[in-house]
Parts: structure tokens; sequence; C-alpha cells
């Protein structure tokens, strides 16, 4: 509509140049086209209509919130020596107003006035933002229409610092720091106009509380760990640069106490332990050489029954409890593949079909809803059916894979897996879902081992060990670890 406006006044300003080409025609203004509306910027153009030089005094455009241009905001070009087409742009408008405007032009002593064109300002919108989980100090980017400059960010109550404004279209802002609140609404404020996203910003949560050092300050490795009513034990293994430790110690979680736990058989390396049973493992002679021992233990809160023995040996096997049964998986030795079951009815010993992977203590696994679920060294996630005897591959731990020995906890419908031996990294896996999200890195020194870890109350304990070659007097240290908190 514009164009043809201004093609129609340069039509009669053509024609009246050619009746007559020594008559002086008009000096025309026409408010030409509108370049750009957005939130609070308009540009806009205008033309200065002349068939001979002309020395416009001042020119620019007249806007209103009213027809009748009552009260008036100018913008002044300044001087404009010849005819021609000219633009302004100017912001700080109102969000979502009506807007008259008109271009003008001083001219030997008056002031000519082009046509009104009626417009209006933007609203701005939102039509996402990315990440939509992550932590304080990275960049965040909503994406949308009409950010006018000055556009805030809030996590809630906490304003973000926006670093950049895109085109009005994508606002980089800086993720501050958390309020103790996991889940952050995002709200965006220009001027008068508040925009409450309908989906939060999710912090990563996870926080580590040290709350003992194991008794006696040692550090123990090839250890076994087991939690049940009783508590949570640690013991058996060697001492770092000494003999066998002689037992087990306890610890209760309710009190924050430890007591020490004999243990009447062998002592020992790299047995299997779950919260109901206790076997195998080996005293290292020499180096890679091994005394194995099969004696097989039923654990009754801290106390320990005998069994007949094993019929095999196993060095650093992986142990669950299920269905009232005993696995066992592989090992460091020729079991390295072999599954087994116990099954406590029949004292019987049952092997099953192989695994497709390596299996032991340098992987994890875990229980939920009766299914089994083993997470190797390599990385990958698979379901163990033992009815079936039959493996599926789930998913893929999304970290670093360290050196083996990762840990697994279940709280609800969530698995919390990683802190492979020299890393700090856990993850949080959605068993319904099978969808991963990253939780806060593990605390203390990098360069240790869990050597053990249990579950109570909605918490994870774990307990961590520096490995035998960090130097010092450092003592394992057991940490509460919520998952929920920042």
């Amino acid at each position: 509509m514009q164009q043809l406006r201004t093609t129609f006044l340069t039509l009669l300003f053509l024609s009246l140049l050619a009746c007559n080409q020594e008559d002086e025609t008009p000096i025309l203004v026409a408010t030409e086209d509108v370049l750009f509306v957005g939130s609070d910027k308009i540009r806009i153009s205008g033309r200065l209509l002349a068939n001979r030089e002309v020395l416009a005094g001042d020119h620019g455009f007249i806007f209103s919130t009213t027809a009748s241009f009552t009260n008036a905001i100018t913008l002044s070009l300044g001087e404009k020596v010849q005819p021609g087409r000219f633009i302004g742009e100017k912001n700080e408008f109102d969000l979502g107003q009506t807007y008259f405007v008109k271009a003008y032009a001083d001219v030997e002593g008056q002031r000519i006035e082009g046509e009104v064109i009626e417009l209006s300002t933007l609203n701005p919108s939102v039509t996402g933002f990315t990440p939509s989980y992550g932590i304080a100090g990275q960049e965040l980017i909503i994406e949308g229409k009409n950010f006018p400059e000055g556009t805030k960010v809030f996590f809630g109550n906490q304003e973000a610092q926006v670093l950049q404004n895109l085109f009005e279209s994508k606002l980089i802002v800086k993720i501050p720091a958390a309020t103790g609140q996991v889940l952050a609404t995002l709200k965006i404020k220009a001027q008068d106009t508040e925009i409450i996203l309908p989906n939060p910003f999710e912090y990563q949560a996870g926080k580590y509380t040290k709350i003992s050092d194991f008794p006696g300050g040692l550090r123990i490795y090839e250890n076994i760990s087991f939690a049940n009513a009783s508590g949570f034990h640690v013991g058996l293994g060697k001492v770092r640069f000494g003999e066998n430790y002689p037992g087990f110690q306890r610890f209760n979680p309710s009190t924050g106490t430890w007591t020490e736990v004999s243990f009447p058989g062998n002592l020992r390396q790299y047995a299997f332990a779950t919260p109901s049973y206790l076997g195998g493992g080996a005293i290292e002679i020499t180096r890679d050489v091994f005394q194995f021992d099969r004696s097989f233990w039923k654990i009754n809160g801290s106390e320990f029954e005998r069994l007949g023995d094993l019929p095999f040996t196993t060095r650093d096997a992986l142990a669950l409890d299920w269905n009232s049964k005993l696995l066992v998986f592989g090992g460091l030795d020729a079991a390295s593949f072999l599954v087994r079951m116990y099954d406590p009815q029949e004292a019987k010993w049952v092997n099953k079909q192989n695994a497709p992977f390596l299996l032991g203590r340098t992987g994890a696994a875990f229980v939920w809803e009766n299914r089994i679920f083993v997470l190797s060294t390599s990385g990958q996630v698979w379901e163990y059916n033992p009815n079936q005897d039959s493996w599926q591959q789930r998913t893929t731990y999304p970290g670093r894979l360290g050196q083996g020995y990762p840990t697994a906890e279940v709280i609800g419908k969530k698995a919390y897996l990683g802190l492979f031996r020299a890393t700090q990294e856990l993850w949080e896996l959605d068993l319904e879902t099978f969808k991963w999200k990253s939780k806060n890195q593990m605390v203390g020194l990098p360069q240790s081992i869990t050597s053990g870890h249990f579950q109570y109350n909605g918490s994870i304990y774990f307990l961590r060990t520096p490995e035998s070659t960090v130097p010092g007097t450092l003592t394992m240290e057991l940490y509460k670890f919520d998952p929920d908190a920042i």
C-alpha cells in the first residue's frame, strides 16, 4: 500500500513537471514505507520530492499515540541538501502500542508533511530455551521474537546476566547461582510486560557431605562391603602396605557410629558379598600368584553361618541377591563370562548361559522391580533375565569410564551410576525412560576408589579410598549424597 502511495505521488510529480518544465512544481513529502516494526523499535522511510535543488533545514518523522498528534514525538534527521529518500529509526517505544507517524521537511520557511500511517509495535514472545538442565555459569539461549534492548531474564527471583540480544530474537544469558531450589521458573521482563515460561529450568543437583572417616585412619583395598538391616559393613581385603584386614567395621547411619565386627573365616582379598552371602576370594602369595578360598557363608545381620564350599574358585566376582537366590557374575580368572546361580532351597549351584561381555567387580549391578541390570566396564547397561537366561542391551553410560570399578545404587525409579575408578562423575538413569541426567561431581580427592556404597532413607553413602599410590596419611572417607539437593 505504501509503495502504491509513493508511486502515485512520484507519477503526479513527474506529470506536473512534464506539463511545463519552466514552471516550478510543488515540493512534496511522502511518508513512504514501514521498513521494520519490533517491540520498541520502528524503522521507516520517507521521500522529499522536488524538481530543483532545495535545502531542507530539517527533516524526519513525527510519531504520536493519537491521530491528532497531541503528544508528538519528533525524530529529527537534520538538514537535507537534495531531494530523495530518507530513513529514520527510533526505539524506546512502548510495547504493543498503536502509533501514528508522518514524514516532514522544513523547506523555505514552511513545514511540509506527508500522509499519516498507522502502525503498532509488537509484544515479545518466547518459543523455547536450551538447555533445560545445567549448572550455574553455563550459557542458556532463549529464542523468540521482539525482545527489546534492556530485556531482563530471571531464574525464580535471581536475575541472570544477559550476555547478548541477537536481532531481538535470541537472548544469550549466563545461568545464575541456584538459591536452593532445583527447579527455577524462567521469567522474561520487557518494560511492563512479563512472560513466565511454562517449563522450568532444572539445576544439576546432588550434594555430597562428608560424615565420617574409616576407623583407625586406615586404607584397605580389594575389600568387600554389604549393607543390611544391621548396618553398612566394610572389611576383609588388605591394608595399604600391610597385612590382610582382620574383619569388618559396621557403620550405623542412624547414629553415625562404627562398630568392629569379627569374621570367623579365613582372611582374604577379592571376595564377593551381598546383603545375604559372602564367599570366594584369594590371597596373593606372590605377584599374580593366588591362593584361592572356596568357603561360602550366609550372612545374618552381622553374623556369619558357613555353608557348603563353593564348587568353583572366584576372584573379584560381581554378586547380587535376586528373588531369594544368589547370582555370581564372572571374575578375573577363567570365569570372566560365567553366570552362576545359587538356590538356597536346594543348596545347589547352576551355571547359566555365558554373558556377552566380561563380568566382574570392574562393572556394577543392581536390581529394580525384580529386573537385573549390569553396567559393564565398557559402559553398556544390559538387562539380564535369569528365567529366560537372556541379555538385552538397554543404554550406554554417557560419562567417562575411568579405570573400571563403577558403582550403582537405586532410589525409587532412578539408578545412580558412575564414579569409575579415578573419576568423579555420577549419572542418574531414569529406569522407565532410560534417559540420563548428570549429577554434581563427587567431591574429595579425584584419585580415589569407591570401596563401598549403600542406600539409606533416600540418600546414597559412598566410602571413598585414595589410590594406594597417593602418598601421605589420607584415610578412607564416608560421604552422604543427596541426589536432589544443591
